[in-house]
Protein backbone atom coordinates (compact mmCIF):
# COMPACT_ATOMS: atom_id res chain seq x y z
CA UNK A 1 0.00 0.00 0.00
CA UNK A 2 1.33 3.46 -0.94
CA UNK A 3 1.78 6.23 1.62
CA UNK A 4 -1.17 8.12 0.09
CA UNK A 5 -3.40 5.04 0.39
CA UNK A 6 -2.29 4.48 4.00
CA UNK A 7 -3.04 8.11 4.91
CA UNK A 8 -6.44 7.86 3.23
CA UNK A 9 -7.25 4.66 5.15
CA UNK A 10 -6.24 6.27 8.45
CA UNK A 11 -8.46 9.28 7.73
CA UNK A 12 -11.42 7.04 6.90
CA UNK A 13 -10.95 5.07 10.15
CA UNK A 14 -10.66 8.26 12.20
CA UNK A 15 -13.82 9.70 10.61
CA UNK A 16 -15.65 6.41 11.25
CA UNK A 17 -14.57 6.55 14.90
CA UNK A 18 -15.86 10.12 15.12
CA UNK A 19 -19.27 9.07 13.78
CA UNK A 20 -19.50 6.08 16.14
CA UNK A 21 -18.74 8.39 19.09
CA UNK A 22 -21.47 10.81 18.00
CA UNK A 23 -24.00 7.99 17.57
CA UNK A 24 -23.14 6.47 20.96
CA UNK A 25 -23.46 9.77 22.81
CA UNK A 26 -26.76 10.58 21.09
CA UNK A 27 -28.19 7.12 21.78
CA UNK A 28 -27.41 7.11 25.50
CA UNK A 29 -28.41 10.72 26.10
CA UNK A 30 -31.81 10.26 24.41
CA UNK A 31 -32.57 6.64 25.28
CA UNK A 32 -36.22 6.21 26.28
CA UNK A 33 -37.41 6.11 29.85
CA UNK A 34 -39.35 2.91 29.20
CA UNK A 35 -36.10 1.00 28.76
CA UNK A 36 -34.72 2.30 32.04
CA UNK A 37 -37.53 1.16 34.29
CA UNK A 38 -38.32 -2.31 32.93
CA UNK A 39 -35.28 -3.98 34.42
CA UNK A 40 -37.04 -7.17 35.52
CA UNK A 41 -38.23 -8.04 32.01
CA UNK A 42 -35.17 -6.70 30.13
CA UNK A 43 -32.89 -8.94 28.08
CA UNK A 44 -29.17 -9.23 28.98
CA UNK A 45 -28.28 -6.78 26.18
CA UNK A 46 -30.73 -4.20 27.47
CA UNK A 47 -29.49 -4.69 31.04
CA UNK A 48 -25.96 -3.89 29.87
CA UNK A 49 -27.27 -0.73 28.23
CA UNK A 50 -29.14 0.19 31.41
CA UNK A 51 -25.93 -0.26 33.42
CA UNK A 52 -24.22 2.25 31.13
CA UNK A 53 -27.10 4.70 31.57
CA UNK A 54 -26.49 4.60 35.32
CA UNK A 55 -22.98 6.03 34.76
CA UNK A 56 -24.00 8.40 31.96
CA UNK A 57 -21.89 11.40 33.13
CA UNK A 58 -18.71 9.30 33.14
CA UNK A 59 -19.62 7.76 29.77
CA UNK A 60 -20.16 11.21 28.25
CA UNK A 61 -16.82 12.45 29.61
CA UNK A 62 -15.02 9.39 28.22
CA UNK A 63 -16.61 9.85 24.80
CA UNK A 64 -15.68 13.55 24.75
CA UNK A 65 -12.07 12.71 25.66
CA UNK A 66 -11.76 10.12 22.89
CA UNK A 67 -13.50 12.46 20.44
CA UNK A 68 -11.04 15.27 21.22
CA UNK A 69 -8.06 12.98 20.64
CA UNK A 70 -9.64 11.66 17.45
CA UNK A 71 -10.11 15.17 16.06
CA UNK A 72 -6.50 16.13 16.85
CA UNK A 73 -5.33 13.03 15.01
CA UNK A 74 -7.55 13.80 12.01
CA UNK A 75 -6.25 17.36 11.82
CA UNK A 76 -2.66 16.15 12.18
CA UNK A 77 -2.97 13.48 9.48
CA UNK A 78 -4.69 15.88 7.10
CA UNK A 79 -2.05 18.57 7.68
CA UNK A 80 0.76 16.03 7.23
CA UNK A 81 -0.75 14.84 3.93
CA UNK A 82 -0.88 18.41 2.66
CA UNK A 83 2.64 19.38 3.72
CA UNK A 84 4.25 16.32 2.13
CA UNK A 85 2.93 17.23 -1.33
CA UNK A 86 5.75 17.96 -3.76
CA UNK A 87 4.00 21.06 -5.12
CA UNK A 88 3.82 22.76 -1.68
CA UNK A 89 0.24 24.09 -1.41
CA UNK A 90 -0.28 27.63 -0.17
CA UNK A 91 -1.39 28.34 3.37
CA UNK A 92 -4.79 29.58 2.21
CA UNK A 93 -5.35 26.46 0.12
CA UNK A 94 -4.45 24.24 3.08
CA UNK A 95 -6.76 26.14 5.43
CA UNK A 96 -9.59 25.95 2.87
CA UNK A 97 -9.25 22.20 2.51
CA UNK A 98 -9.22 21.66 6.27
CA UNK A 99 -12.20 23.98 6.75
CA UNK A 100 -14.15 22.15 4.05
CA UNK A 101 -13.35 18.80 5.64
CA UNK A 102 -14.46 20.09 9.05
CA UNK A 103 -17.73 21.38 7.54
CA UNK A 104 -18.47 18.02 5.86
CA UNK A 105 -17.81 16.15 9.13
CA UNK A 106 -20.03 18.61 11.04
CA UNK A 107 -23.02 18.17 8.72
CA UNK A 108 -22.57 14.41 8.71
CA UNK A 109 -22.54 14.33 12.51
CA UNK A 110 -25.61 16.57 12.69
CA UNK A 111 -27.62 14.32 10.37
CA UNK A 112 -26.42 11.18 12.17
CA UNK A 113 -27.40 12.64 15.56
CA UNK A 114 -30.97 13.30 14.39
CA UNK A 115 -31.24 9.86 12.81
CA UNK A 116 -30.07 8.06 15.95
CA UNK A 117 -32.44 10.03 18.19
CA UNK A 118 -35.45 8.56 16.37
CA UNK A 119 -34.50 5.05 17.55
CA UNK A 120 -32.27 5.86 20.50
CA UNK A 121 -33.20 2.73 22.47
CA UNK A 122 -32.22 0.35 19.66
CA UNK A 123 -28.95 2.18 18.98
CA UNK A 124 -28.08 2.15 22.68
CA UNK A 125 -28.27 -1.64 22.65
CA UNK A 126 -26.31 -1.96 19.38
CA UNK A 127 -23.52 0.34 20.56
CA UNK A 128 -23.27 -0.99 24.12
CA UNK A 129 -20.00 -2.85 23.37
CA UNK A 130 -18.31 0.29 22.06
CA UNK A 131 -19.70 2.31 24.98
CA UNK A 132 -18.22 -0.15 27.49
CA UNK A 133 -14.85 0.04 25.67
CA UNK A 134 -14.94 3.87 25.73
CA UNK A 135 -15.81 3.80 29.43
CA UNK A 136 -12.85 1.50 30.15
CA UNK A 137 -10.42 3.57 28.06
CA UNK A 138 -11.46 6.86 29.65
CA UNK A 139 -11.58 5.62 33.27
CA UNK A 140 -7.91 6.38 34.14
CA UNK A 141 -8.29 9.97 32.92
CA UNK A 142 -11.90 10.71 33.96
CA UNK A 143 -12.71 9.17 37.36
CA UNK A 144 -10.14 11.06 39.45
CA UNK A 145 -10.81 14.53 37.92
CA UNK A 146 -14.56 14.03 38.33
CA UNK A 147 -14.17 13.14 42.01
CA UNK A 148 -11.84 16.05 42.63
CA UNK A 149 -14.39 18.35 41.00
CA UNK A 150 -17.14 16.92 43.20
CA UNK A 151 -19.09 15.59 40.20
CA UNK A 152 -20.98 12.32 40.50
CA UNK A 153 -20.74 9.61 37.88
CA UNK A 154 -24.03 8.11 39.05
CA UNK A 155 -26.75 8.40 36.42
CA UNK A 156 -29.40 8.47 39.15
CA UNK A 157 -28.23 11.96 40.11
CA UNK A 158 -28.54 13.36 36.62
CA UNK A 159 -31.30 15.94 36.73
CA UNK A 160 -33.66 16.33 33.83
CA UNK A 161 -37.27 16.60 32.88
CA UNK A 162 -39.43 13.75 31.71
CA UNK A 163 -41.59 14.93 28.83
CA UNK A 164 -45.24 14.14 28.35
CA UNK A 165 -44.40 12.20 25.19
CA UNK A 166 -42.00 9.96 27.15
CA UNK A 167 -44.67 9.22 29.76
CA UNK A 168 -47.21 8.46 27.03
CA UNK A 169 -44.67 6.18 25.39
CA UNK A 170 -44.30 4.36 28.70
CA UNK A 171 -48.08 3.92 28.89
CA UNK A 172 -48.19 2.62 25.30
CA UNK A 173 -45.44 0.10 26.08
CA UNK A 174 -47.39 -1.03 29.14
CA UNK A 175 -50.49 -1.60 27.03
CA UNK A 176 -48.56 -3.48 24.34
CA UNK A 177 -47.02 -5.79 26.93
CA UNK A 178 -50.36 -6.45 28.60
CA UNK A 179 -49.58 -4.52 31.80
CA UNK A 180 -52.37 -2.01 31.13
CA UNK A 181 -55.86 -2.44 29.71
CA UNK A 182 -57.07 -0.11 26.98
CA UNK A 183 -59.45 1.56 29.42
CA UNK A 184 -56.60 2.23 31.83
CA UNK A 185 -54.52 3.68 28.99
CA UNK A 186 -57.38 5.97 27.97
CA UNK A 187 -57.79 7.08 31.58
CA UNK A 188 -54.12 8.04 31.86
CA UNK A 189 -54.24 9.88 28.53
CA UNK A 190 -57.29 11.79 29.80
CA UNK A 191 -55.27 12.97 32.79
CA UNK A 192 -52.64 14.40 30.43
CA UNK A 193 -55.36 16.21 28.49
CA UNK A 194 -56.72 17.95 31.59
CA UNK A 195 -54.01 20.58 31.26
CA UNK A 196 -55.29 21.48 27.77
CA UNK A 197 -59.00 21.41 28.70
CA UNK A 198 -60.86 24.58 29.68
CA UNK A 199 -63.67 24.93 32.20
CA UNK A 200 -66.17 25.90 29.48
CA UNK A 201 -65.49 22.57 27.75
CA UNK A 202 -66.61 20.47 30.72
CA UNK A 203 -69.19 22.74 32.37
CA UNK A 204 -72.93 22.20 32.48
CA UNK A 205 -74.14 25.03 30.21
CA UNK A 206 -76.32 27.75 31.67
CA UNK A 207 -79.41 26.51 29.87
CA UNK A 208 -79.15 23.15 31.69
CA UNK A 209 -78.37 24.59 35.12
CA UNK A 210 -80.99 24.15 37.83
CA UNK A 211 -81.00 27.37 39.84
CA UNK A 212 -83.50 28.65 42.40
CA UNK A 213 -84.71 32.20 42.93
CA UNK A 214 -83.93 33.43 46.43
CA UNK A 215 -87.62 33.93 47.26
CA UNK A 216 -88.57 30.37 46.35
CA UNK A 217 -90.64 28.78 49.12
CA UNK A 218 -89.11 26.13 51.34
CA UNK A 219 -91.51 23.45 50.06
CA UNK A 220 -90.84 24.30 46.39
CA UNK A 221 -87.08 24.21 46.97
CA UNK A 222 -87.32 20.81 48.67
CA UNK A 223 -89.44 19.50 45.80
CA UNK A 224 -86.93 20.80 43.22
CA UNK A 225 -83.96 19.18 44.94
CA UNK A 226 -85.75 15.87 45.51
CA UNK A 227 -86.90 15.75 41.90
CA UNK A 228 -83.47 16.59 40.43
CA UNK A 229 -81.37 14.55 42.84
CA UNK A 230 -78.82 17.38 43.11
CA UNK A 231 -76.98 17.81 46.40
CA UNK A 232 -76.42 21.55 45.85
CA UNK A 233 -77.86 24.22 43.56
CA UNK A 234 -77.05 27.89 42.93
CA UNK A 235 -79.48 30.52 44.19
CA UNK A 236 -79.94 33.85 42.40
CA UNK A 237 -81.74 37.13 42.85
CA UNK A 238 -83.61 38.83 39.97
CA UNK A 239 -81.71 36.89 37.25
CA UNK A 240 -79.32 33.96 36.95
CA UNK A 241 -76.35 36.27 36.38
CA UNK A 242 -76.70 37.46 39.98
CA UNK A 243 -75.74 34.34 41.92
CA UNK A 244 -75.97 34.86 45.69
CA UNK A 245 -74.56 31.52 46.80
CA UNK A 246 -75.11 27.78 46.89
CA UNK A 247 -77.93 25.94 48.62
CA UNK A 248 -76.94 22.56 50.03
CA UNK A 249 -79.62 19.87 50.14
CA UNK A 250 -78.54 18.71 53.61
CA UNK A 251 -79.01 22.24 55.02
CA UNK A 252 -82.39 22.64 53.37
CA UNK A 253 -83.71 19.22 54.40
CA UNK A 254 -82.55 19.69 57.98
CA UNK A 255 -84.48 22.94 58.33
CA UNK A 256 -87.50 21.46 56.57
CA UNK A 257 -87.51 18.38 58.81
CA UNK A 258 -87.15 20.36 62.01
CA UNK A 259 -89.89 22.77 60.92
CA UNK A 260 -87.78 25.85 61.55
CA UNK A 261 -88.92 29.16 60.11
CA UNK A 262 -86.60 31.01 57.73
CA UNK A 263 -87.04 34.37 56.07
CA UNK A 264 -85.80 33.16 52.68
CA UNK A 265 -83.32 30.77 51.16
CA UNK A 266 -80.74 33.50 51.70
CA UNK A 267 -80.41 32.35 55.32
CA UNK A 268 -79.16 28.92 54.20
CA UNK A 269 -76.72 29.93 51.48
CA UNK A 270 -73.03 29.10 51.43
CA UNK A 271 -70.48 31.13 49.43
CA UNK A 272 -70.21 30.33 45.73
CA UNK A 273 -66.84 29.95 44.02
CA UNK A 274 -66.53 31.71 40.64
CA UNK A 275 -64.05 30.85 37.88
CA UNK A 276 -63.57 32.17 34.31
CA UNK A 277 -64.46 30.12 31.24
CA UNK A 278 -60.77 29.91 30.25
CA UNK A 279 -59.73 28.29 33.53
CA UNK A 280 -57.60 25.17 32.95
CA UNK A 281 -59.35 22.11 34.34
CA UNK A 282 -56.26 20.74 36.08
CA UNK A 283 -55.80 24.05 37.91
CA UNK A 284 -59.51 24.13 38.77
CA UNK A 285 -59.34 20.61 40.19
CA UNK A 286 -56.40 21.53 42.41
CA UNK A 287 -58.20 24.65 43.66
CA UNK A 288 -61.42 22.76 44.37
CA UNK A 289 -59.46 20.17 46.32
CA UNK A 290 -57.58 22.75 48.36
CA UNK A 291 -60.76 24.75 49.08
CA UNK A 292 -62.75 21.56 49.71
CA UNK A 293 -65.59 22.57 47.42
CA UNK A 294 -67.58 20.48 44.96
CA UNK A 295 -69.04 23.11 42.64
CA UNK A 296 -67.78 26.21 40.84
CA UNK A 297 -69.79 28.79 38.92
CA UNK A 298 -68.30 29.54 35.49
CA UNK A 299 -68.57 33.14 34.31
CA UNK A 300 -67.95 34.57 30.85
CA UNK A 301 -65.81 37.56 29.93
CA UNK A 302 -68.69 39.93 30.68
CA UNK A 303 -69.30 38.57 34.16
CA UNK A 304 -72.46 36.69 33.23
CA UNK A 305 -73.03 33.08 34.29
CA UNK A 306 -71.99 30.66 31.55
CA UNK A 307 -72.57 27.43 33.48
CA UNK A 308 -71.23 25.43 36.39
CA UNK A 309 -68.61 22.75 36.97
CA UNK A 310 -68.71 20.02 39.59
CA UNK A 311 -66.10 17.52 40.71
CA UNK A 312 -68.19 14.87 38.97
CA UNK A 313 -67.84 16.72 35.65
CA UNK A 314 -64.06 16.75 36.02
CA UNK A 315 -63.99 13.09 37.10
CA UNK A 316 -66.00 12.18 33.98
CA UNK A 317 -63.25 13.73 31.85
CA UNK A 318 -60.94 11.06 33.26
CA UNK A 319 -63.23 8.11 33.90
CA UNK A 320 -65.92 8.62 31.29
CA UNK A 321 -69.65 9.00 31.93
CA UNK A 322 -70.63 8.38 35.57
CA UNK A 323 -74.28 7.59 36.16
CA UNK A 324 -76.00 7.00 39.46
CA UNK A 325 -79.65 6.24 40.26
CA UNK A 326 -80.57 9.88 39.65
CA UNK A 327 -78.93 9.91 36.23
CA UNK A 328 -80.92 7.01 34.78
CA UNK A 329 -83.44 9.34 33.20
CA UNK A 330 -80.72 11.46 31.63
CA UNK A 331 -80.08 10.97 27.95
CA UNK A 332 -76.75 9.53 26.89
CA UNK A 333 -74.48 11.80 24.81
CA UNK A 334 -75.15 9.58 21.78
CA UNK A 335 -76.65 6.28 20.70
CA UNK A 336 -76.36 4.08 17.62
CA UNK A 337 -79.52 3.82 15.52
CA UNK A 338 -80.63 0.59 13.76
CA UNK A 339 -79.69 2.21 10.43
CA UNK A 340 -76.08 2.48 11.58
CA UNK A 341 -76.32 6.24 11.98
CA UNK A 342 -75.72 8.03 15.28
CA UNK A 343 -78.09 10.23 17.26
CA UNK A 344 -76.10 12.83 19.21
CA UNK A 345 -77.13 15.30 21.86
CA UNK A 346 -76.57 18.82 20.56
CA UNK A 347 -74.53 19.65 23.66
CA UNK A 348 -71.90 16.94 23.05
CA UNK A 349 -68.40 18.37 22.75
CA UNK A 350 -66.80 18.40 19.31
CA UNK A 351 -63.75 16.53 20.63
CA UNK A 352 -66.00 13.72 21.85
CA UNK A 353 -67.95 13.74 18.58
CA UNK A 354 -64.75 13.47 16.55
CA UNK A 355 -63.53 10.64 18.76
CA UNK A 356 -66.75 8.62 18.31
CA UNK A 357 -66.91 9.00 14.52
CA UNK A 358 -63.14 9.31 13.88
CA UNK A 359 -63.98 12.58 12.12
CA UNK A 360 -62.15 15.90 11.96
CA UNK A 361 -64.69 18.64 12.52
CA UNK A 362 -62.81 21.88 13.32
CA UNK A 363 -62.97 22.68 17.02
CA UNK A 364 -62.06 26.35 16.65
CA UNK A 365 -65.56 27.33 15.50
CA UNK A 366 -67.51 26.05 18.51
CA UNK A 367 -67.26 23.79 21.54
CA UNK A 368 -70.37 21.67 20.94
CA UNK A 369 -72.01 19.95 18.00
CA UNK A 370 -75.03 22.25 18.24
CA UNK A 371 -72.77 25.30 18.26
CA UNK A 372 -70.92 23.99 15.19
CA UNK A 373 -74.18 23.63 13.24
CA UNK A 374 -75.19 27.14 14.33
CA UNK A 375 -71.88 28.51 13.02
CA UNK A 376 -72.36 26.79 9.66
CA UNK A 377 -76.04 27.64 9.11
CA UNK A 378 -75.89 31.13 10.63
CA UNK A 379 -79.41 31.06 12.10
CA UNK A 380 -81.71 28.92 14.23
CA UNK A 381 -82.19 25.74 12.17
CA UNK A 382 -85.50 23.94 11.73
CA UNK A 383 -85.98 20.26 12.47
CA UNK A 384 -84.97 18.22 9.43
CA UNK A 385 -82.39 20.68 8.10
CA UNK A 386 -79.06 19.05 7.19
CA UNK A 387 -75.54 20.10 6.33
CA UNK A 388 -72.72 18.17 4.74
CA UNK A 389 -69.20 18.27 6.17
CA UNK A 390 -66.64 16.14 4.32
CA UNK A 391 -68.25 12.69 4.17
CA UNK A 392 -70.68 13.36 7.03
CA UNK A 393 -74.31 14.42 6.89
CA UNK A 394 -75.52 16.19 10.05
CA UNK A 395 -79.32 16.39 10.30
CA UNK A 396 -81.04 18.45 12.99
CA UNK A 397 -83.60 16.11 14.53
CA UNK A 398 -85.07 18.20 17.34
CA UNK A 399 -85.02 21.92 18.16
CA UNK A 400 -86.50 23.22 21.40
CA UNK A 401 -86.87 26.98 21.37
CA UNK A 402 -83.58 28.19 19.97
CA UNK A 403 -81.64 25.17 21.16
CA UNK A 404 -80.53 22.26 18.98
CA UNK A 405 -81.37 19.25 21.13
CA UNK A 406 -80.51 16.23 18.95
CA UNK A 407 -78.57 15.70 15.73
CA UNK A 408 -78.46 12.62 13.50
CA UNK A 409 -75.05 11.91 11.96
CA UNK A 410 -74.29 9.50 9.16
CA UNK A 411 -71.68 8.96 6.49
CA UNK A 412 -72.27 9.39 2.77
CA UNK A 413 -71.37 6.24 0.82
CA UNK A 414 -68.22 6.97 -1.21
CA UNK A 415 -69.69 5.61 -4.46
CA UNK A 416 -72.53 8.20 -4.71
CA UNK A 417 -72.53 10.62 -7.61
CA UNK A 418 -72.86 14.39 -7.05
CA UNK A 419 -76.62 14.29 -7.82
CA UNK A 420 -77.12 11.35 -5.47
CA UNK A 421 -75.24 13.17 -2.70
CA UNK A 422 -77.63 16.12 -3.00
CA UNK A 423 -80.69 13.87 -2.76
CA UNK A 424 -79.04 11.94 0.09
CA UNK A 425 -78.61 15.15 2.08
CA UNK A 426 -82.10 16.43 1.25
CA UNK A 427 -84.00 13.28 2.11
Amino acid sequence: MTDTGLIGLILVLLIALELVIVATRSAYVHTGLARRVQRDTATPQIRRSLALVQVLPRLQASLELIQTLDRFLMAGVLLFSLLRQSWRPSVWWSVSVMALAALVVFWTEWLLDGWVQRNADEWAVRLSAFARLALWMGAPFIVLPMRLAGASDDGHNVTGTVTEDELKNLVDVGEQEGLLEQGERNMIYSIFELGDTLAREVMVPRIDVLALEVNTSLEAAVEALLHSGHSRVPVYEDNVDNILGLLYAKDLLRVWKEGNEIGSLRDLLRPAYFVPEAKKVDELLAEMQSRRIHMAIVVDEYGGVAGLVTLEDIAEEILGEIQDEYDQAEELPYKVLPSGEYLFQGRIGLDDFNEVLASHLPTNEADTLGGFIYSRIGRVPASGEAIRVDDLVLTVEQVIGRRIRTVRAGRIPPNLSREEVVSHVDR
